[in-house]
């Protein structure tokens, strides 16, 4: 009966995988003659956007606020205590849907540097733990079985308000945020009486987006849901890069748009952008295009006050519009000391005490990190805060509050000695809250030959987070191939819709 389900679940869904545009394989790859590119911002979004117009021969100029490259995906060194050690942004996922962004990485041999985590594991706050290993991967099935991992019981599938939860299944990019973008994620949990444990897995889910449950968009949480858990069968599960970010993965991207002749400007923050003759104007340059892809809070700070958009109310107002996280923080620690448990993945869930959502175990995962605690027979541990409560303003209290959650958790650590730390407060992570979806602006703007990207705008396919920001630097470079009459690259997706859409 399930083999039967199976494959009609996969035939329902498509595949578990769409292509989202077609390519026409007999015209040209490469431009001629030349046309120049400004691309503003290096996260993966500008990174993406740069590889692909290099290659095809555009003349690609990627202007980067900071020194480093990557955005949210970032890495940097710092000195402490006689030691130059190198540190991150935070944790990130490669999920096996990230389709666009893999393929990426296999083309500039990125791929071979991924390695897979055993589980997606929640510690709850009792001491007792969650994983989703071993239940079925097949979209529905899988809810079916969360039965075994005790989040649902027979009385979740009896109760009447459980009906609600086939709006999980019947998710359409349109219907559903048309009737839940103004619905919270903790409204629906109380109408519908959702059990403890399942609303802890939402709980999850909200807050990797930055978003407490009464300000998370019940749309976008459902997109979410869609996207990770019900709409393929690669399941919860994922990979992690075998080294620091900047060694796996930025420096091979930067190598290959230099080697296609792209120009990368680094500590180039671009505060003022103007048009001429139809053409843009950055930091005293002309451009044909222009790709827009830095973060929220630099965006609508600019954009919103360029003195070129105001022939352009439409988007001057979704521009105003933009709406950054709430307060987050990440703690990463140097220390003597090891978790007690050597079998716990790299990254895990907490049910957050007050404010510690995820612990990361960097002395198991990445090379680097390995080397220097087998050097110093020490751990390195990244806590991350994806939303500060209101009263945890200060930084040392922050940090306290982590790390006496992480006790909490690990309570062996009690009493470590912390070598090094660095610690992030920031507040520039894109909101996916009450209200945000309507006016979201779109990667083709109303302004000609200007484009946004990032995981912030709204795409016309399925994706979020890392593959949101791949995918939509990949279009805005497909709408420039485009015009120009050249071979777009080919894009793929899950399934748009839910099993039962």
């Amino acid at each position: 009966m399930r083999n039967w389900l199976r494959k009609k679940i996969k035939d329902k869904l498509q595949g578990y995988r769409i292509q989202n545009n077609t390519v026409n394989d007999q015209l040209p790859l490469n431009v001629a003659p030349q046309k120049t590119v400004a691309i503003i911002g290096g996260g993966i979004a500008g990174l993406s956007s740069a590889a692909n117009l290099a290659e095809r021969g555009f003349k690609v100029t990627l202007f980067e606020k900071n020194d480093y490259l990557g955005g949210k995906l970032g890495s940097w060194t710092f000195d402490s205590n006689g030691e130059t050690l190198r540190t991150e942004h935070g944790f990130h996922a490669f999920f096996r849907q990230y389709y666009n962004l893999r393929n990426f990485m296999k083309r500039l041999d990125i791929y071979k540097h991924l390695i897979p985590i055993d589980d997606y594991i929640i510690f709850y706050e009792n001491g007792k733990q969650q994983g989703f290993a071993g239940i079925d991967q097949t979209p529905g099935l899988n809810i079916w079985d969360l039965r075994k991992k005790g989040i649902l019981d027979f009385w979740t599938f009896v109760n009447p308000l459980s009906i609600q939860y086939l709006k999980l299944l019947r998710y359409h990019p349109n219907k559903t945020f048309k009737k839940y973008d103004t619905v919270s994620f903790a409204s629906f949990a109380k109408k519908t009486m959702m059990p403890e444990h399942l609303k802890l897995v939402f709980n999850s889910f909200a807050r990797a987006f930055f978003s407490e449950p009464e300000k998370m968009s019940m749309a976008e949480l459902m997109k979410g849901f869609h996207f990770y858990f019900l709409s393929n069968e690669d399941g919860l599960l994922y990979d992690v890069l075998d080294d620091d970010f900047e060694y796996t993965f930025l420096r091979p991207v930067e190598q290959y748009i230099l080697q296609n002749q792209g120009v990368i400007c680094r500590n180039t923050s671009i505060d003022n952008i103007s048009m001429k003759d139809n053409k843009f104007v950055v930091n005293d340059h002309t451009f044909d295009y222009c790709i827009w892809a830095a973060d929220v809070k630099h965006t609508k700070r600019v954009l919103s006050e360029a003195a070129f958009t105001e022939g352009y109310p439409h988007f001057r107002k979704q521009m105003l519009q933009l709406n950054a996280s709430d307060r987050y923080a990440v703690l990463r620690i140097w220390t003597d000391r090891f978790e007690k448990n050597p079998d716990l993945p790299f990254f895990l869930f907490t049910d957050r005490l007050q404010c510690l959502d995820s612990i990361t175990f960097y002395h198991k995962m990445e090379k680097e990190s390995k080397k220097w605690s087998e050097q110093h027979h020490g751990g390195i541990f990244e806590l991350h805060a994806y939303t500060l409560p209101a009263h945890l303003t200060d930084d040392a209290a922050i940090q306290q509050q982590l790390l006496d959650e992480m006790f909490h958790y690990l309570p062996e650590l009690k009493g470590l000695t912390i070598k090094h730390k660095f610690f992030q407060h920031r507040d520039d992570f894109p909101a996916f809250q009450l209200g945000n979806y309507k006016n979201r602006p779109t990667i083709q703007t109303e302004i000609p030959n200007f484009f946004l990207a990032g995981d912030w705008v709204k795409l016309p396919t399925t994706a979020m987070l890392m593959e949101a920001a791949y995918t939509s630097g990949a279009i805005a470079a497909n709408h420039i191939l485009s015009t120009e009459g050249l071979q777009e690259y080919p894009l793929e997706s899950v399934c748009n819709e839910g099993l039962f859409a």
